[in-house]
C-alpha cells in the first residue's frame, strides 16, 4: 500500500507549442533547467534509495518534469497516468488504493496538484510550477494525510538570462564559423580577412567578459584557440591598412602614379596570405575550429553558476564594473604612448562588443554604451594604424624584397608620422577644451 505521495506540478513550459497541442508543450529551457539544478536537494529529502514509482500526465511539459524527477531518485521507468492529465481525482487515488509500492511521485498539473493535496492534508501552500510536497498516508491514500515537506518550485529567471547569453555567444562562434569558411574561399580579399577578425575580436570578448563563470579549463582552450588565429592573421591585416595608406599617397600624388610599392605590397601579400592559409587548412587548425564550435554551443560554467544560474544583475554589475575601469583608462591617456594606447583600443572595443551581443541582458541604457565606446575606439583606431603604418613601412624598408622601393616606404613612413602628430594633437586639444573626441575618418573596425 502506498505510504507516501509526492505531488508534483511539472516546470515552467512553453506558450505554445509548434503543433498548437495542449498535449505537446514542452519545458522552456531555462525551466527545464532550473528543475535539473533543484531537484537532486529536493528530493534527496526522500532518504537514500528511496522505493518509489513516478507517474507523469501524459502531457510532454510534465513527461520532461517526470525525467528530471525519475534522475534524481534513480528510478528507470516512468508510468503514464491519463487520470493526471484529465484532473480526475477519484480514478487517481483509485489507481493509488492498487498499487504496492511505499512511495508515489505523481507529476501532474495546476489546479489537480493543489486540490489533492489540500483535500488530503486540510491546507496547503499553492503550487507554483516546479513546487513538490511530500504528503505521508498512513492510513493508505483513502484517508487523512499528513504535509511531511513542501518546496517551492526553483527560480526561472537566472537560468533566462543564462540562456540569452549562451545563444549569444553560439550566434557569435556560427559568425565566426561562417567568417572563416568565407576568408578560405577568398583569401585574397581584404575584406574576408577583416571579416574574419571581426568574429575572433567578437567572441574573445565574450569569453573574456564570461570567464569569472566559465569553466576555466573550456575557457582557456577556446581562448588560446581564438588567439593563436587572431595572432597568425595579424600581419596580414596590417599589410592591408599599409596597402590602403599606400594607394592614398599614390592617389594624392605624394607617390607617383608609377610607383611600383603597391605592387611590392601585393607581392607581400601574398606571400603572408599563403602562409595563413595553409596553417588554417592544416588537420589540427580544422580540429580545433570544430572543436571551438562545439565549445562555444554547449557552455560549461563553474559548479555554483551549474547549481544557481546568473541573473541580469549580476551581469550588469560586472559590465558597470569593466566600463568603469574602461572609462578611468581613458581620462588622462597618454596619447603619445603607443602601448597605452593600444591597450585601451582594445578593451573599449571590448567592451563595445559585449554591449553589442549581450544588449538583451544589460539592459537599453548599457546597450547604449556601445556608440559612445564605437566613436572612441575609431579615433584610437586611426591612431594605432598610422603607428602601424610608419612601423611596417620601416621593417618592410629592411626587407631584401622591398629593395627598389625603400624610398617610396619613406614617404610612406613620413607621411604616418605627420597623420600620428596631427590626430595625437587634434585629441589632445579637444581634451584641454573640454569638448567630446570625434571620429577622424578612421577605417577599421576591428582590433589589431
Amino acid at each position: 500500500m502506498v505510504k507516501m505521495l509526492v505531488l508534483v506540478r511539472h516546470g515552467a513550459p512553453e506558450a505554445t507549442s509548434p503543433t498548437g497541442s495542449d498535449l505537446d508543450r514542452r519545458l522552456t529551457s531555462s525551466g527545464a533547467r532550473s528543475l535539473r539544478a533543484a531537484y537532486p536537494r529536493t528530493f534527496a529529502l526522500l532518504g537514500d534509495d528511496p522505493r518509489v514509482s513516478v507517474w507523469s500526465s501524459p502531457a510532454v511539459r510534465a513527461l520532461e518534469t517526470a525525467d528530471v524527477v525519475a534522475a534524481a531518485v534513480g528510478a528507470e521507468d516512468i508510468e503514464v497516468r491519463q487520470s493526471l492529465y484529465a484532473q480526475d481525482s477519484a480514478a487517481f487515488l483509485a489507481e493509488l488504493e492498487a498499487t504496492y509500492v511505499p512511495c508515489v511521485i505523481a507529476v501532474g498539473h495546476a489546479p489537480f496538484v493543489d486540490t489533492l493535496a489540500a483535500r488530503l492534508v486540510g491546507t496547503c501552500p499553492p503550487f507554483g510550477k516546479g513546487t513538490a510536497a511530500a504528503i505521508d498516508l498512513p492510513e493508505g491514500p483513502g484517508r487523512r494525510g499528513v504535509l511531511r515537506w513542501f518546496v517551492t518550485g526553483p527560480e526561472c529567471a537566472s537560468w533566462e538570462e543564462l540562456a540569452v547569453v549562451e545563444r549569444a555567444l553560439a550566434s557569435s562562434a556560427t559568425d565566426l564559423a561562417g567568417s572563416a569558411k568565407a576568408f578560405l574561399a577568398a583569401p585574397d580579399e581584404p575584406k574576408r580577412l577583416l571579416e574574419f577578425r571581426i568574429a575572433i575580436r567578437r567572441v574573445r570578448s565574450l569569453l573574456q567578459f564570461l570567464e569569472p563563470w566559465q569553466a576555466k579549463k573550456q575557457n582557456r582552450r577556446c581562448e588560446h584557440v581564438l588567439k593563436e588565429l587572431q595572432g597568425a592573421s595579424a600581419r596580414l591585416r596590417a599589410l592591408d591598412i599599409l596597402s590602403d595608406a599606400v594607394d592614398g599617397l599614390v592617389e594624392s600624388g605624394e607617390l607617383g602614379e608609377n610607383c611600383l610599392l603597391p605592387m611590392a605590397c601585393a607581392k607581400e601579400r601574398a606571400l603572408e596570405c599563403s602562409s595563413l592559409v595553409a596553417l588554417m587548412r592544416k588537420r589540427h587548425a580544422a580540429k580545433d575550429l570544430k572543436r571551438l564550435a562545439r565549445d562555444l554551443g554547449e557552455l560549461r560554467w563553474k559548479a555554483k553558476v551549474a547549481e544557481h544560474g546568473l541573473t541580469a544583475e549580476d551581469f550588469r554589475a560586472r559590465f558597470d564594473v569593466e566600463f568603469n575601469e574602461v572609462d578611468e583608462d581613458l581620462f588622462g591617456l597618454d596619447l603619445r604612448d603607443g602601448d597605452a594606447v593600444y591597450v585601451a583600443r582594445r578593451d573599449t572595443k571590448e567592451m563595445r562588443y559585449v554591449a553589442e551581443r549581450l544588449g538583451e541582458v544589460l539592459g537599453p541604457d548599457r546597450a547604449q554604451m556601445g556608440e559612445y565606446l564605437d566613436e572612441i575606439q575609431r579615433e584610437l583606431g586611426a591612431l594605432s594604424d598610422a603607428r602601424s603604418n610608419k612601423q611596417l613601412a620601416e621593417e618592410c624598408a629592411k626587407s631584401p624584397r622591398f629593395r627598389g622601393v625603400r624610398a617610396d616606404l619613406g614617404v610612406v613612413a613620413r607621411d604616418q608620422s605627420e597623420v600620428v602628430s596631427a590626430i595625437t594633437s587634434g585629441m589632445e586639444r579637444r581634451e584641454a577644451d573640454g569638448r567630446p573626441a570625434r571620429t577622424t575618418g578612421a577605417v577599421d573596425d576591428e582590433e589589431e
